[in-house]
Formats: structure tokens, sequence, C-alpha cells
């Protein structure tokens, strides 16, 4: 389901009072799921694999740091890779394993997950976290737009038995604290953002031992990261209709048989997500006591056709040869390739619907972004 949007504005004459409309939207859901990458089963997700769900791309990007000696792969073709068994309950998950030469929290594997535009109800489980002759860590980083902060700084965190906080000096999140098969729940670190808009997370793997023996081999070591679960910011768009005249003095001035009036259309984006690219669509009804003007609205003004496309931090484009189209039917359209009437010059009254696809994702942002539309009428 992608976040469209479909305004339809009821006409209003010079004396009526100005309408806002707006609609509603359900909660839209995705999810990175791993199953459906297209990647054999211990085969390698390359750094810079990258998803679509619910109109959200993720891209997944991962790099190794190491101060010496061998670093390399475990259990899959690469670093991270994708895995279909089970392991905590899950199936179907990114892998991440090394196999180190010796135990050194200095050599980690960080994965990224960045999403392309904010998102909440960010939801994921690493697995398989404990100790053996050393002990797993993971740190867990989220971006809102400013920058990474830990996610152990928040209670954002549910531990299994075999998890605790990370107190070493070289970590600051969360270890292995007893072993833990790695089809049981115990070693599961599960997290929840809640309303929280994230833009990227930062999962950092490494290992270390509370013991100190640092210098041994530890042999193969694994965590696994289940799909990951989200919800789309949605948009909140409000359409105000308002209506002035066209002439400044004279009989012109007022709304009465043969007078000139402009109607403008304005749409602003109150809520924190964007509208989906290109799928903004305006249905606006010409009332049946006016027709519309089909030529320059304003003379030598700005406008320089039957329709006049400003917008401020809107984020969109508009063209007036293909953004375009009018309806002569009296029922509303239902999409924007529905409205195929072509208006004559001059004044038309066959002109029943004018219809607007601006083009682009419609931002969000402080202050609210919108755009206006505004075409000219002449009172019957």
């Amino acid at each position: 389901m992608r976040r469209g949007a479909v305004i339809r504005l009821v006409a209003a004459l010079a004396l009526a009072a100005p309408l806002m409309v707006g609609e509603a939207r359900a909660q839209v859901s995705g999810v990175v799921n791993w199953s459906t990458l297209g990647v054999a089963d211990e085969g390698a997700i390359v750094s810079g694999t990258t998803q679509t769900s619910a109109g959200v791309t993720t891209t997944v990007t991962w790099s190794t740091v190491t101060d010496g000696g061998s670093f390399i792969a475990y259990a899959g073709n690469d670093f991270v890779s994708y895995e279909q068994d089970a392991q905590g309950g899950y199936t179907g998950y990114a892998q991440v394993g090394f196999d180190n030469v010796r135990l050194d929290p200095d050599d980690k594997v960080t994965v990224n997950l960045t999403f392309s535009e904010a998102i909440s109800g960010l939801q994921f489980t690493l697995t398989d976290i404990d100790d053996s002759a050393w002990d797993d860590f993971v740190e867990v980083w989220y971006n809102t737009g400013s920058g990474f902060v830990n996610a152990k700084t928040g209670a954002f965190a549910t531990l299994g038995p075999a998890v605790g906080a990370d107190d070493e000096s070289f970590g600051d999140g969360w270890e292995g604290t007893a072993a833990a098969a790695s089809t049981s729940t115990d070693g599961n670190l599960a997290f929840n953002f809640g309303s929280l808009q994230i833009t990227a997370v930062r999962i950092i793997y490494f290992s270390g031992d509370d013991a100190g023996n640092n210098g041994f081999d530890p042999g193969g070591q694994q965590l696994g990261i289940s799909n990951v679960a989200f919800n789309k910011v949605m948009p909140l768009l409000s359409a105000l209709k308002t209506v002035t005249m066209v002439g400044t003095s004279g009989t012109s001035s007022f709304a009465i048989p043969g007078s000139d009036v402009y109607y403008t259309m304005t749409v602003t984006n109150s809520g924190d997500g964007t509208v989906d690219t290109n799928t903004l669509f305006l249905s606006d009804p010409i009332p049946t006591d006016v027709e519309f003007y089909n030529a320059d609205i304003d003379g030598a003004g700005p406008a320089t056709g039957a329709v006049y496309f400003t917008q401020s931090g809107a984020g969109l484009s508009f063209t007036l040869a293909t953004d375009v189209r009018y309806s002569s039917s009296a029922a509303k359209p239902a999409s924007f390739a529905a409205c195929t009437y072509t208006p004559s010059a001059g004044y038309d009254p066959n002109v029943r619907h004018l219809c607007l696809n601006p083009k682009g994702k419609m931002l969000a942002g402080n202050p609210d972004p919108s755009f206006s539309v505004q075409f000219r009428a002449r009172i019957k």
C-alpha cells in the first residue's frame, strides 16, 4: 500500500465560507524480509543490498574492522549472509558471523540499516547472544536524523535470560552471560522503538571475555538478525479552497453574473510523513453556475495558462501540459487517467472537474509544506 492522496474539493462561491477537507489514512506497515532478498541459504548479503516495503527503501550496508591477525567470515559465504534455518524462534534471518584467530574486542562487524525516510514502530530481534569460553557482545545505535544514539540509553530492549547489560570498558551495549542453545530464545535481545521516528539503525557485533582471556582462539561466532518490522510515518493533508474577485473596481468586483472569480486551492501537509512519489491526485468539481476559463488567467501576471501552481517547501514539480486534465462528467473522476475531456479555448461551461497530478514526493517538515493551485471562472 502506498501513501498516495486523493483530495476532492467542494467548490465555494464568493460569499461562501472556505471548506477544508482531509482524508484519514490507516497505518501502513512494512518489513525487511531477509527471505525475499533472493539470496540462497548461507549466501552473502552484499553490502548495499536494498529492499522496498510499504514505499520505504531500506539499504543494508556492513563493514568490518580488525587490528590484525586472521579475522574471516563464519557460517556463511561472507560476514553477513542469509540463513534459512531456525534460530531463537525465527526462521530465515540475516546471519552475522566471524572466526577470529584470537579473542579480540577490537575486531568487529558493523551492520547498518538505513531507511529512505523516517519510520516508526521499529522492531527486530537479535538471536543467540550468549557465552562459552567467550562472551558475545553487541551494541545497537539508532538515528532520528541528528546522529546515532546508543539504544542502551533508552528502554527499548527486552533481554533473554542469557543476555545482560555490558559491564566492560571495551563495550557499551549488551553481552552474553550464560550458555544458550541456538534454538532457544534465551539468547534473544528484542528491540521495540515505539513511536520514535528513526532514519537508520546500527548493529555492532564483537566478542570478548569477562575473565580477561583475550589471547586464545575462540573459534567461530555468529548472531542472527530477525526480519525488521516498521510502520510508515503518515502524512496529514488538508485542503482549503478560497474564492476572490478578478475585478477590483466597478461591477466586476461583485459576485454577479458576468463577473470573473479566482478559485485558489491550498493543500498542506501537517503530518510527519511524506506523500509517496507521483500519487497526489486532486479532483475539483466546477459549480454549474460558473464557466471554467481555459486561457491565461491573469494576462501580464505570473501565470502563463489556465492553471497557476505555487508551492512552499512541498518539493513537488508541476508541468501545465501534463499535470492538468479535465472532465466533462458530473460524476467525480476516480483517477487522473479518467479525466479525458479537452476543453475549448476561452470560457467552457462543459468543464465539470479540474484534475491535477503534481509530480514528486510531497514533503513533510516545519513549517508545514504546502502548495496552491489557482484557476479562473465566470459567474453565469
